[in-house]
């Protein structure tokens, strides 16, 4: 997505006085969208208050609804030092695929990798404008040891910062 879609949808969202409303959309949802779902969710608890708030979701486009989070997905994360979000625990989560219902709760929906935008796009035309990869495709972890999985979430985390938190000045985010 062009920075200056990125930007429309997030003044979109400071104009309406409301967070800006990301879903993180991979395959399966049990490895890259909930990781990134949780980067996100935290990176947005780090900044200033009067920075406008992010709340982060995902989904997949061919979930078996119900599975929980990667073992290795959800060890990566808590090594890490990402912390829980209240209502969005990432230890918690269950894998949902995306429905035309949800896409119209969501600013940006953002793929994973390539074949993932396609896939968004194919489904969801009319969404178009609110479609984004990450910066970086990101490869699929699944099967992998926790290695694997920590290497992964240092990619997401490069990419969701790039993405969604480039722009802010330095003194603004808190690594924490």
């Amino acid at each position: 997505m062009p920075v200056c879609m990125l930007e429309e949808q997030m003044n979109t969202a400071r104009d309406e006085d409301r967070a800006l409303r990301v879903c993180f959309v991979c395959t399966g949802n049990t490895c890259r969208s909930p990781m990134a779902e949780a980067v996100a969710n935290h990176l947005s608890r780090q900044r200033k208050n009067d920075a406008m708030p992010i709340v982060a979701a995902s989904a997949g486009l061919y979930a078996n609804d119900g599975e929980p989070i990667a073992r290795n997905a959800a060890e990566a994360l808590r090594a890490a030092g990402i912390t829980p979000t209240e209502g969005r625990d990432y230890r918690l989560h269950t894998a949902h695929t995306l429905t035309a219902q949800e896409v119209e709760k969501y600013d940006l929906l953002v793929g994973l990798g390539g074949s993932h935008c396609m896939e968004l796009l194919m489904r969801f035309p009319q969404a178009a404008q609110r479609i984004v990869g990450m910066p970086t495709p990101i490869a699929d972890p699944f099967g992998g040891d926790l290695a694997t999985y920590a290497a992964c979430l240092e990619q997401i985390t490069a990419g969701v910062k790039t993405l969604l938190f480039s722009s802010e000045p330095e003194e603004e985010r808190h690594d924490g």
